[in-house]
């Protein structure tokens, strides 16, 4: 009888890891999200400084 409370008992923290594994898994996909999307925005304006700083004629010595 001891060995099954010991059984359940081990089962009752692991179902608590899991549950808080569950949690941070959760808010780091959020933040990984949330990152991508400023990354993104970032690109586009970096591709559009790149655009703008081009000359939109040749220099007058071509």
């Amino acid at each position: 009888m001891e060995t099954l409370e010991k059984i359940e008992t081990d089962l009752a923290y692991m179902q608590d890891e899991v549950r808080q594994l569950n949690e941070i898994v959760t808010s780091l996909q959020a933040t990984v999200t949330k990152l991508e999307k400023q990354n993104e925005l970032l690109k586009s304006k970096i591709e559009d400084m790149e655009t703008e700083a081009r000359p939109s004629r040749r220099p007058p010595h071509y």
